[in-house]
């Protein structure tokens, strides 16, 4: 079942790749490296997460991974930069830690089939406007949280967000192809009867595609979401999502480090926002949408402007060492007497 009509999005002439795309995996992960370099130069720490599909990543370790793994291989090399390219590039731009170009001449190579593009940045600009950008916010329901074992997904939902409001919601139940779980069912009131009539996730695959394509993939908490999708998209069709990501617990808590805790309750709440069903991929996918509206007019108050500046924001080595102490001081403070123990 879908929502409000598609938003229309298309390339600029003569624009620069930004946002997911979805391309044919390759079966090794210096395939898959060489494949992600041909977009362009990419620093250790992104490279090694997306080869590597690990989520959480020191820029030691991607460091040394990156080393043991194109090292050795003649096609692969270290710009003086500390940025990873192939050997074949000429000219090669540079991009920052979300992928985004920020430097230098057009990528060599072809982008992904589905992206869609940013218009071209000046040399020392830090690249597309938060009011140009396209947000995907995803959330999906699934059998369980085994995304690269038996669990599928049973509901998707996406709602694009641009220019500071919600354009578009996409909603689809979902066959799993296995049985839901009864505590599932009764968390998320979604059973087998529901779905069982409903298409195969590679059914709707090309529609989840044309909505993520050339936008930043959103989720709270959204490693779980992208695993999710991304396996359904290799299972589906073959291919492998990549591009930016933005979670909206790791932007809450640099954002607004005054709350105690950042579950998606605890956030609507702040903000006074109404979820409609909850533990279904419509309702949490629009109400952390809204939550995102809001905590990006917070981000463009403290002067983040820009995708490259919000990206930076949360994924600094500075701001993580800036959220661990805020957590270490919250943790500190003594908790409130809930009721009277004296008597």
């Amino acid at each position: 079942m879908t929502g409000f009509s598609s938003p229309e999005r298309a390339p600029a002439a003569g624009a620069r790749p930004f946002g997911t795309t979805a391309s044919p995996r390759p079966t090794t992960l210096s395939g898959r490296a060489a494949r992600r370099l041909a977009q362009g130069p990419l620093d250790a720490v992104t490279l090694m997460r997306e080869v590597c599909q690990v989520e959480r990543l020191q820029a030691d370790a991607a460091e040394r991974m990156a080393q043991a793994l194109l090292g050795s291989h003649p096609e692969f090399i270290r710009l003086p930069s500390g940025h990873w390219a192939l050997a074949s590039a000429s000219a090669p731009d540079v991009r920052g830690p979300s992928g985004i170009m920020v430097a230098g001449a057009p990528a060599t190579g072809a982008s992904a089939a589905g992206a869609f593009a940013a218009p071209e940045s000046a040399p020392d600009d830090p690249g597309p406007s938060l009011r140009d950008i396209t947000f995907s916010v995803v959330d999906v329901e699934t059998t369980g949280t085994r995304a690269a074992g038996d669990d599928r997904i049973t509901e998707i939902a996406i709602a694009t967000v641009r220019g500071g409001a919600v354009i578009d919601v996409y909603s689809q139940l979902v066959n799993p192809e296995r049985p839901i779980p009864p505590y599932i069912t009764a968390l998320t009131q979604i059973s087998w009867e529901m779905v069982r009539d409903q298409p195969r996730f590679r059914h709707v695959a090309d529609q989840v595609l044309a909505r993520l394509a050339g936008s930043v993939f959103v989720a709270h908490n959204a490693s779980f979401d992208w695993r999710f999708v991304s396996e359904e998209i290799r299972r589906g069709v073959g291919h492998e999502l990549s591009g930016p990501r933005l979670c909206t617990v790791r932007l809450a808590r640099v954002l607004l480090p005054e709350l105690s805790r950042r579950s998606l309750d605890h956030l609507t709440h702040h903000f006074g926002i109404a979820i409609e069903a909850r533990h279904r991929a419509a309702g949490d996918a629009v109400a952390t949408a809204q939550a995102l509206c809001r905590m990006l007019i917070i981000a463009e108050r403290d002067g983040v402007r820009t995708w490259a500046e919000l990206d930076a924001l949360v994924n600094s080595p500075a701001s993580r060492r800036r959220r661990t102490a805020s957590d270490r001081r919250r943790r500190a403070f003594p908790l409130p007497v809930q009721e009277d123990s004296s008597a």
